[in-house]
């Protein structure tokens, strides 16, 4: 969350979300807009990171784009019930939006499970409203990430509850607390945990076990221009994993041409982007995209 008050404009936009608005910072003269959409518990205004990035975008006027961030059905707590797809429903009715408003260039920026959602997006890209580029930041596999929340057994056992739940058509019920990691203190429904935490769940986009056929069915699929910033000392990905070798599985698994040079590991940086000159390396890259 911003140290400060700063101002917004405010957007009401028709939605599945009730009462939707979408809040946009910048000059609303701006021809173009940047989306942003966040991670697991996160919504409009809780990502402190990325007022550099905002900052620069209302200073440099020549770009033209205001940053937008909305509430989602998945937002803050309501991950836990939530899906990817109802987060391509709530990002189309925004985008719709904007393209009626006349924003010509709308790029969305996804961070960590907001990334997940934009590969959802380009899986249903012919029937929604036209994005103009993609970028991934932070982009993590939250199965394996579960794995270092988790001592084995509990992983198995957790999963198990929720595979068992789904086979009784419980799949809205909430999973036990005491079989959710305690970072997390809302109800998770056991589609959701499964989605999470399933290999091939629908949430499994980045995990570094997936082969190249399941690569193929998402990268594959990019259509538009798309950067890729994952994070050099990401604490949400296993210490074993190759980050460079996997984000070059990824590149290669993309119509050529299509991810930009300008992708690379943030250097230094961890999930979040602690400090400034993580934050300075992000930035410097979006802005180049």
């Amino acid at each position: 969350m911003a140290s400060k008050p700063f101002a917004v404009t405010v957007h009401p936009f028709p939605s599945a979300t009730p009462s939707s608005c979408a809040y946009e910072r910048g000059a609303p003269s701006s021809r173009h807009a940047l989306v942003f959409i966040g991670g697991l518990t996160s919504g409009p205004h809780t990502t402190p990171q990325l007022e550099p990035l905002i900052q620069a975008l209302e200073i440099d006027t020549g770009l033209s784009y205001s940053f937008w961030d909305f509430r989602m059905r998945s937002s803050y707590t309501g991950f836990g019930y939530s899906s990817l797809a109802n987060d391509v429903e709530d990002v189309a009715a925004l985008v719709k939006y904007l393209r009626g408003v006349g924003r010509e260039r709308v790029v969305v920026l996804g961070s960590s499970t907001g990334c997940q959602a934009i590969l959802t997006y380009i899986n249903f890209v012919l029937t929604l409203p036209s994005i103009t580029a993609y970028i991934l930041q932070a982009p993590t596999s939250d199965r394996e990430t579960a794995s270092l929340l988790m001592p084995p057994d509990v992983y198995a056992e957790t999963l198990r509850h929720a595979e068992d739940m789904i086979a009784r058509e419980e799949q809205d019920g909430i999973m036990p607390q005491s079989l959710i990691p305690p970072i997390f203190h809302s109800p998770i429904s056991a589609y959701r945990w499964h989605s999470l935490i399933a290999k091939g769940g629908d949430d499994d986009f980045f995990s570094s076990d997936l082969d190249g056929e399941a690569l193929a069915r998402t990268f594959g699929k990019v259509d538009k221009p798309m950067l890729i910033m994952p994070s050099e000392k990401d604490e949400m990905v296993p210490s074993d994993v190759d980050k460079q070798k996997l984000l070059k599985r990824w590149v290669a698994a993309a119509p050529e041409g299509l991810v930009s040079g300008l992708s690379g590991l943030n250097p230094g940086a961890d999930h979040v982007l602690t400090g400034g000159r993580r934050r300075s390396g992000l930035l410097r890259e979006l802005c180049g995209f």
